[in-house]
């Protein structure tokens, strides 16, 4: 069964398209294909897991608090129509009208934040939504300038109201964001349209490999499972959310550093 390759974002500048999507292959990565007719091989039980980190930086608090978006100020203090999607007294998320003709039916795999300063609306930078703003050194850019920098990105209170990704339980130990248990729950429900290939920790559902083999057998063992191949599927989820319950882990249902050291002692 053959996965789909992340598409790279589509640039709004014909001037960055190159350069971002670069940029956007090496943060997001290329995709892989699997096949259900793999034969999965014993890992090494002297393999030690590896974490993916990436450095990254919160701005302090501020203390600002969600409020309703004034679409029409914004627009007319931009200069330009913008639809914000959520904002707070100094800082919004949306897009222009220019910048949805270029988008993919699904929504902009990339949005603008705004901040307001000196008495006016400005964009500070354009950001991948799939990432954490934590990111922003890797993606978030300033069109005709560069990458952003940590000063363009709003404190981390605010990025936990105007950026989903920032309160997705993968990202939460580095957001410092609450995420929504519940909606977890839910994600255990759908199946996997492919599997991708990981061979570093964090590992979640539709990954694949010899790491989440040796993960498996572990909870094989312990009785959280039944099987094991080299999928992490919905029940390999639930089976991680579990083993966390048991052993007060923060429940996300993703096999993290910390969830691999108690699995591995």
């Amino acid at each position: 069964m053959a996965t789909r390759t992340p598409r790279v974002f589509t640039h709004r500048m014909t001037s960055w398209r190159t350069s971002l999507a670069l940029l956007a292959f090496v943060v997001l990565g290329a995709g892989c294909v699997t096949t259900t007719s793999s034969t999965p091989t014993t890992p090494d039980s002297s393999s030690t897991a590896t974490t993916t980190t990436t450095p990254m930086q919160l701005v302090p608090a501020s203390g600002e608090k969600e409020v309703p978006c004034d679409a029409k100020a914004i627009s007319a203090s931009y200069g330009e129509k913008v639809k914000v999607e959520k904002c707070t007294e100094t800082w919004a998320v949306g897009d222009t009208d220019r910048d949805s003709w270029n988008c993919e039916d699904e929504g902009c795999r990339q949005t603008r934040l705004y901040r307001f300063a000196n008495n006016k609306w400005s964009d500070t930078a354009i950001c991948l939504r799939e990432l954490p703003l934590t990111r922003y050194a890797s993606s978030c850019f300033v069109p005709n300038v560069g990458l952003a920098t940590i000063d363009l990105i709003p404190p981390q209170d605010v990025a936990c109201i105007l950026w989903p990704a920032n309160s997705q339980p993968k990202y939460v130990k580095e957001t410092q964001c609450v995420f929504d248990e519940s909606e977890v729950l839910k994600s255990f429900e759908t199946k996997c349209e492919g599997f991708f290939e990981k061979t570093t920790l964090p590992l979640e559902k539709c990954h694949q490999g010899a790491l989440v083999q040796q993960a498996l057998v572990k909870l094989q063992e312990l009785k959280y499972v039944r099987n094991v191949d080299i999928y992490f599927g919905p029940e390999m989820a639930r089976a991680v959310f579990e083993f966390q319950t048991d052993n007060n882990l923060l429940r996300t249902g993703i096999l993290d550093d910390e969830t691999w050291k108690v699995l591995n002692p």
